[in-house]
């Protein structure tokens, strides 16, 4: 659901959130796990230090290993929990 210019978007465990524009990914809190959805509508679940690589894509990271993905593709994100 689009309302203005904030898209609200319900996951498969019933949650709604918010998302945050892509051009805010630089000032996400690292110690928070976050949901980054991707123009194709998929998820990727994670915690990511909102910086952007020369090649302009972000890491998300669960584990010791991550997940490059490109900004450009980056519909939105949210915290997966409030403060």
């Amino acid at each position: 659901m689009i309302m203005g210019n904030k898209m609200t978007v319900t996951f498969n465990d019933g949650s709604r959130k918010v998302l945050k524009s892509p051009d805010t990914l630089q000032s996400i809190d690292e110690k928070r796990e976050a949901r980054f959805v991707m123009d194709n509508l998929k998820v990727c679940r994670g915690w990511c230090d909102g910086e952007v690589d020369e090649d302009g894509n972000f890491s998300v990271f669960r584990t010791i290993h991550g997940v490059s993905l490109p900004l450009e593709h980056l519909m939105g994100w949210c915290y997966i929990k409030g403060r």
